[in-house]
């Protein structure tokens, strides 16, 4: 961090192994999301980054403020596949089995 004061606040990146099975699932939710609920996956031109935060841009839906959530599914080439965001409070996405994996996953190293 050395000629950045300011950057006191650095993006974590974590590991996970999962199970065949839990990476179907997940892969499965993704394009479930996308399928069943279009109308709340939105796209680049619908976001807009608020960089009013110390650590980072946050991204949020242009039409009414909220937080949102990217997801962002690559190959197994690093090509980018998939790409879409959902609103934090969408029901859709706090119901699917992507979220509740991905909170279970992240809990221990989440802090204030």
């Amino acid at each position: 961090m050395k000629g950045y004061p300011w950057r006191r606040n650095v993006m974590r990146s974590y590991e996970f192994s999962l199970s065949e099975e839990t990476k179907a699932l997940l892969f499965a939710e993704v394009q479930r999301l996308r399928t069943e609920h279009p109308e709340e996956c939105l796209s680049n031109d619908q976001l807009w980054n608020d960089s009013s935060e110390k650590a980072n841009g946050i991204t949020r839906d242009r039409k009414t403020g909220k937080l949102c959530y990217t997801i962002r599914v690559y190959g197994d080439d690093d090509e980018r596949g998939d790409f879409f965001s959902m609103c934090e409070d969408s029901e859709a996405l706090v119901n699917s089995a992507l979220y509740k994996t991905i909170a279970v996953l992240i809990e221990p190293h989440e802090k204030l």
